[in-house]
């Protein structure tokens, strides 16, 4: 699926015009696919088979985020993968910022010496690429039905929409991780 048709899903909206009015009739958008539980051993995130780097608590890491995916998908010959994965990625980061601190049970620590609180996750496997965000919360990942006004809320939707599947993994005394999944040949 392709990031428009990602968007105008998240987006849908429909004109609907019975007597020449201007009347809009909103349709709801189809629900976000619902996040996949997955339990995994706690240091899986910690294997070499993993790639991994630490993010700032800031939404601005997004972007830098996005570039580690793309050049890192480039040397594993699946930059055709990198558009849709970028565009996952800068939604797990900017949600793990606003909300994976936001309801981290302990108080996050920022500033020199610090040990990130969030970190980007990268693992491919046969016919896949998995991408991730750690945090510090406990709390599940929940899509939202964002009014068709707001600026936001329509991430996860995105998310689902791009991805083969998505979910989270609780990660024992460090909070849990979102990712997605990616299909590739």
């Amino acid at each position: 699926m392709t990031m428009q048709k990602a968007v105008a899903l998240a987006h849908l909206r429909v004109a609907y015009e019975p007597d020449d009015d201007d009347d809009v009739v909103d349709v709801p958008a189809p629900p976000a696919s619902p996040p996949q539980f997955l339990p995994v051993p706690s240091a899986w995130w910690d294997t070499p088979a993993v790639t991994s780097r630490p993010l700032s608590p800031v939404p601005e890491e997004a972007r830098t985020a996005r570039q580690f995916v793309r050049e890192l998908l480039t040397c594993w010959d699946l930059s055709y993968l990198s558009d849709d994965a970028e565009l996952i990625i800068a939604e797990l980061v900017v949600n793990a910022v606003r909300h994976g601190l936001r309801t981290a049970p302990q108080p996050v620590t920022v500033g020199p010496g610090a040990s990130s609180a969030l970190r980007l996750c990268l693992l491919r496997r046969v016919g896949e690429v998995m991408l991730a965000v750690t945090d510090p919360s406990n709390e599940a990942p929940t899509p939202r039905a964002p009014g068709w006004t707001g600026e936001s809320g329509r991430g996860l939707q995105i998310v689902g929409a791009l991805s083969y599947v998505w979910g989270w993994s609780p990660i024992e005394g460090r909070g849990k991780a979102v990712w997605a999944v990616l299909r590739c040949s």
